[in-house]
């Protein structure tokens, strides 16, 4: 075990399955930006293909530095992510997926917040990298994607500000929240499902006393057409659903409870994703379609149309019209 003193600052946790066309510009991207205090490690999580040749040569390349870990058989992106947690030695940890790229200046970026603030969570902004890049996106450039509505000069200890901020955004993915290895250590994903980024969010929140938004982004978020989320099956909005009801209770069931904003939040959220199954489930799976009711009145008891009618109040008046419409088609509204 190395001395304290050559402990890493930040270790950027990979996990890789079945991406040998993007991960060696993916770590590119991290050592590019120097390697003073900084590790990468890998786990091949059972790739069909050649990613975890490649993770094995970058770690002969890169000695010291880049770390190859391997699953003897496949287990999924929550536990990759997991043992990657296990062995991470760095105060601070970044989860970067295997076919994304840290964008230029983002490790001196958050190097410099580290150092004068020190916050236990840091969130940033990213950039969508297209496969097929139209004209539009040649002309502009690729589009930005904020984390939280405004950025955060200062570390907070505004909680309901970070609640009510990622929920609007409702960009919950891991990789663009950086955390101190104990806050992400209290927040393990839900291993064997899908959406497990959002079921993690209420530990993360709990284990984060500040935190803060740079309003940059640093990570380059590749858009695949053949990505596991692109289309919904049965399977994946079961498991939406459940980890709909860990965000929903554990954010809830916070120390001091949520504030009028934040509940608002979290309501519309919930509802915005409800409205989105009614839209992509096929109509002709009468069980899911029961399990999708169930859960609706389960996190809203009161009914579907008064929470639709507080989201009006709170000034989602145009979104509130457009998912009640979406509910009703399914006979969802309640």
């Amino acid at each position: 075990m190395p001395a304290a003193a050559e402990m890493p600052w930040l270790s950027v946790l990979v996990p890789v399955y079945g991406v040998e066309r993007y991960l060696e510009a993916c770590v590119a991207s991290v050592l590019a930006q120097g390697v003073d205090g900084i590790e990468v490690v890998l786990l091949d999580d059972a790739s069909p293909d050649r990613s975890g040749q490649i993770a094995a040569q970058l770690q002969v390349r890169h000695p010291g530095v880049v770390r190859a870990l391997a699953h003897e058989r496949n287990r999924g992106l929550s536990a990759a992510r997991n043992s990657l947690l296990a062995a991470a030695r760095g105060r601070y940890v970044w989860f970067l997926d295997s076919d994304d790229e840290l964008l230029p200046g983002a490790i001196a970026g958050l190097r410099a917040v580290v150092e004068s603030d020190a916050p236990d969570l840091v969130l940033c902004d990213f950039r969508v990298l297209h496969e097929r890049r139209g004209w539009r996106h040649r002309l502009l450039g690729e589009p930005r994607r904020r984390s939280h509505p405004g950025g955060i000069a200062r570390p907070s200890v505004d909680r309901d500000a970070l609640v009510r901020g990622l929920l609007q955004s409702r960009q919950l993915h891991a990789w663009s929240k950086i955390a101190t290895r104990g806050a992400w250590q209290r927040a393990p994903f839900p291993e064997g499902r899908y959406f497990e980024d959002m079921a993690v969010i209420p530990r993360l929140v709990a284990a984060s006393a500040t935190w803060r938004h740079v309003p940059r982004p640093w990570v380059g978020y590749r858009q695949r057409g053949d990505s596991i989320l692109a289309n919904m099956t049965p399977r994946k909005a079961r498991d939406q659903l459940a980890s709909l009801r860990d965000l929903h209770d554990g954010l809830v069931a916070l120390a001091g409870g949520l504030g009028v904003q934040a509940r608002a939040a979290l309501d519309y959220f919930c509802l915005r994703t409800f409205a989105s199954l009614a839209r992509s489930l096929p109509h002709d799976d009468a069980a899911l379609d029961g399990e999708c009711r169930a859960a609706l009145a389960a996190l809203f008891p009161e009914g579907v149309t008064r929470a639709l009618e507080d989201c009006r109040r709170h000034g989602w008046w145009l979104r509130a019209r457009r998912m009640r419409r979406s509910l009703a088609r399914r006979g969802w509204l309640q």
